[in-house]
């Protein structure tokens, strides 16, 4: 399969993960959209973006002692 095939269907399933998860009222961030985007991509790898939404949400938490949403 060539790149851009491959990235067609990373795209896809991105954009109907998405909107599985707006039906149930998840609001993503502009962090994790960019985010889902690199993966897409190819510039960032699954695992990359789950700790980069991991350490959004920990410094949030830490910011308002509470807790947060890892979008």
């Amino acid at each position: 399969m060539s790149i851009i095939a491959e990235q067609a269907l990373r795209k896809l399933a991105h954009d109907q993960a998405l909107a599985s998860t707006r039906i149930e009222g998840h609001v993503p961030t502009d962090a994790f959209l960019a985010d889902c985007a690199a993966v897409v991509e190819g510039t960032m790898t699954r695992q990359q973006a789950r700790e980069a939404s991991l350490a959004r949400a920990l410094a949030q938490e830490a910011a308002t002692g509470g807790t947060a949403d890892a979008s």
